[in-house]
């Protein structure tokens, strides 16, 4: 008789978070020369293991980096990255963030293209192995330029 085992392991998509949100603000852009940080709130780690018949699979996956590809041209990867928390307004992200050269407007958005980087590991029956993942987003991002008129009162 002959038994076989199979297990599972899907790693999530990276959602594409950026800081400040540019569909939050009152021009609902990103804006030249304005750092915005880059994160997922996507988990780190994840794993699977199934048995039956005497046999046993783990699976485990951990999110190594994301590589960014910001439409601009750039392309950053960052292998730690912090959620959106400034002390001040326009304070650079301490780990992953970048910062806009020219405006996409009015012509259109740049698209952010972000691939996580995963190592899955695999053990079965005294055997195992690395295999590596990849899993992809993207987010449509306007950046445009903010002008201030300085106006002397008479």
């Amino acid at each position: 008789m002959v038994h076989s085992l199979s297990a599972t392991l899907r790693v999530p998509d990276p959602t594409i978070k950026l800081g400040p949100d540019p569909s939050v603000n009152e021009w609902n852009m990103a804006v030249v020369g304005l750092p915005i940080w880059l994160w997922t709130d996507a988990p780190r780690d994840a794993s699977s293991t199934n048995t039956g018949s005497g046999m046993r699979i783990d699976l485990t996956a951990h999110l190594d980096k994301l590589t960014f590809e910001l439409g601009d041209g750039k392309q950053l990867t960052c292998t730690q990255w912090t959620p959106y928390a400034p002390a001040r307004p326009g304070d650079p992200s301490p780990t992953c963030g970048h910062v806009y050269a020219k405006a996409s407007l009015p012509k259109g958005e740049y698209t952010v293209n972000a691939t996580a980087h995963w190592t899955a590991r695999w053990s079965a029956m005294g055997y195992s192995g690395t295999i590596p993942l990849q899993s992809t987003a993207s987010r449509s991002v306007p950046v445009g330029e903010l002008q201030a008129v300085v106006v002397r009162d008479r």
